[in-house]
């Protein structure tokens, strides 16, 4: 009944809203107070009323549940087990860096294909016979080291259907280009391209009876792909088509590549100039 409540209460606030302030509070829990700009602006956008409705009843009730679990687990915690500022200090260095890598990857220079680059891609990507039909699929992948200390972090994201606008926005943040990743939701891929480049068979996944959300360790990496879609293409190659996902393909391997080397050659630099040493480890 509560539930039932803050929801026409959310739904009433949302309909009248160009008559309330827009700082209305629509909920408190343990002393705090969540208004009702804080939950508008983290609305996707585009969406419908209809979804903006959903999209507020469920961030309150999180929000609620949130605060309950965060009162409880500071009364039972001392606060030696509640400093983590170690921890926020790592994930704040981490921040940096991807940004700096994502700041001087994404050039023009570095993400131009040229039509040598296409052509010897497709020809080694293309040398059987084209088949009556290809497979297809729309996916969003990550790829991690293993262990990787991003991996629960990185699973619980990709694979959230709840919320995939924001869940996306946060893997890009977390990634930046220190790891390979790809988050189209819109482009439809050839399965045997894609096998070229990924150490596995879609045809042996769905034999072993991963549909969707596949979770796999392959030698020292770990593979998370979300299966967004699936399709048989009956006709002819599509040249034009190639191209497109040869082209992303080969974007993304130059930006692996010049991350590596760039770490390489900064690590280099840093030993010259005496600014890094290594130590005998006893």
């Amino acid at each position: 009944m509560r539930k039932q409540l803050s929801f026409l209460v959310i739904v009433l606030a949302f309909l009248t809203g160009c008559k309330q302030n827009v700082d209305s509070i629509l909920a408190e829990a343990f002393h705090k107070k969540l208004y009702r700009s804080e939950v508008l602006e983290k609305i996707p956008f585009a969406s419908t009323k209809e979804d903006s409705l959903i999209f507020m009843e469920q961030y309150v009730n999180e929000w609620i549940l949130k605060q309950t679990l965060l009162a409880q687990a500071k009364q039972e915690l001392t606060q030696k087990e509640q400093n983590f500022s170690s921890q926020i200090a790592q994930y704040k260095d981490q921040l940096i860096i991807n940004a700096f890598f994502q700041k001087i990857s994404n050039t023009q220079a570095l993400l131009t294909v040229s039509e040598e680059e296409l052509k010897d891609f497709l020809a080694e990507t293309q040398k059987e016979e084209t088949p009556a039909y290809r497979d297809m699929v729309k996916l969003n992948y990550i790829k991690l080291s293993n262990p990787s200390k991003l991996y629960w972090r990185m699973k619980k994201l990709l694979f959230d259907e709840e919320d995939r606008v924001k869940s996306l926005a946060q893997i890009k943040k977390l990634c930046a280009d220190t790891i390979e990743y790809y988050l189209d939701s819109e482009h439809w891929f050839y399965t045997d391209v894609l096998e070229k480049e990924l150490p596995f068979s879609f045809a042996d996944l769905e034999k072993k009876g991963d549909q969707k959300k596949i979770d796999i360790v392959l030698r020292k990496s770990r593979y998370l792909i979300l299966i967004l879609d699936k399709k048989q293409q009956s006709q002819a190659k599509n040249i034009f088509e190639d191209k497109k996902i040869a082209e992303t393909l080969i974007q993304q391997q130059k930006r692996v590549s010049f991350i590596t080397n760039l770490q390489d050659s900064l690590l280099r630099k840093a030993e010259q100039e005496r600014k890094i040493m290594y130590y005998p480890i006893h």
